[in-house]
C-alpha cells in the first residue's frame, strides 16, 4: 500500500485516507460568511453578553451556508 501523509493520526492507513477525503470535503462546506464590520461587531457583543450571563467564555462563528 502507498504512503499516506495524514493529519489524522492514530489510524490505519486506508481509514486515514478516508478521513482526509472527509476533512478536505467538509472544509470546502465550511466557509465563513462574509460579514461587514459592523456584522463582526455584533457578533462579538453578543458573545460578550452571553459570557456575561453564563459565566463561560463563548464563540460565534458565522458560516455560509
Amino acid at each position: 500500500m502507498a504512503d499516506v501523509q495524514s493529519t489524522v493520526t492514530e489510524l490505519p492507513a486506508n481509514c486515514k485516507s478516508a478521513a482526509e477525503r472527509v476533512a478536505n470535503v467538509l472544509a470546502e462546506e465550511d466557509q465563513y460568511a462574509d460579514l461587514t464590520e459592523i456584522c463582526k461587531q455584533k457578533i462579538t457583543n453578543l458573545e460578550a453578553e452571553l459570557a456575561k450571563e453564563t459565566g463561560e467564555h463563548v464563540a460565534l462563528v458565522a458560516y455560509r451556508v
